[in-house]
């Protein structure tokens, strides 16, 4: 597997495997994830996607290999399903985490969350309650919520399914854009995510999380067409 080196690796894994009930879901996989960097794991469904995130995050214990985290950047991890508390509304639930005195001293994006609720189209939503939104919606009140604390890294699971072309690239080219020194993990095997969001591809073939091929976005989809 090729390797980076020309900016500050903030998440290493190697060699991580995990297995349930005797089936290898993860099999020796290594990577890394540079400063700036929009790394993309590109797989099929039920490759073992989830699983790896949730063992990055600390939720779930690989049977062997290991990761660290060599900058120090605490991990921010937004899953597949909204998680939003159904008696908050939508700006109450992007500004939670903010009351926690993890983050009472940090700096935060409440002076941005004006022009995110604009770009995102969910300023006319700020009232609502969760059970009154689309999924889509919802998907874009959770990514906010991750943001609201100025991350240095991100790991999110599918996270822009629901949400169509134009809403990928204001949340990448608009929304991300406004944090400093932010990494991010993510899952997909939507090809507009290859398009339009990664730097880089982490392409897995297998049906498993194994081998995995560092790819260029460009030449990715020019593969497919060719």
């Amino acid at each position: 597997m090729a390797t980076n080196t020309q900016q500050n690796v903030v998440l290493e894994a190697n060699s991580i495997s995990k297995q349930f009930d005797n089936e290898m879901v993860i099999s020796n996989f290594s990577f890394k994830l540079l400063q700036n960097e929009r790394l993309l794991l590109f797989a099929p469904s039920g490759a073992g996607k989830t699983t790896l995130l949730r063992i990055l995050c600390g939720l779930l214990e690989a049977d062997s290999g290991s990761f660290s985290f060599p900058g120090g950047a605490e991990p921010h991890i937004v899953f597949q399903e909204p998680r939003l508390f159904p008696h908050m509304t939508v700006d109450e639930n992007i500004k939670l985490p903010l009351k926690s005195p993890h983050f009472a001293s940090k700096p935060n994006a409440l002076d941005l969350l004006p022009e995110w609720y604009q770009l995102s189209g969910l300023h006319e939503y700020q009232g609502h309650y969760p059970h009154t939104l689309s999924g889509g919606m919802k998907r874009k009140v959770s990514l906010l919520r991750a943001l609201i604390t100025l991350p240095e890294l991100l790991i999110l699971d599918e996270p822009f399914q629901s949400l169509d072309k134009k809403s990928r690239e204001i949340f990448v080219h608009s929304i991300f854009k406004n944090i400093p020194n932010l990494s991010i993990l993510f899952t997909s095997h939507d090809i507009l995510d290859v398009e339009i969001t990664a730097t880089t591809i982490l392409l897995i073939k297998s049906p498993k999380l194994q081998n995995p091929i560092i790819i260029n976005p460009a030449e990715f989809v020019s593969s497919l067409t060719n």
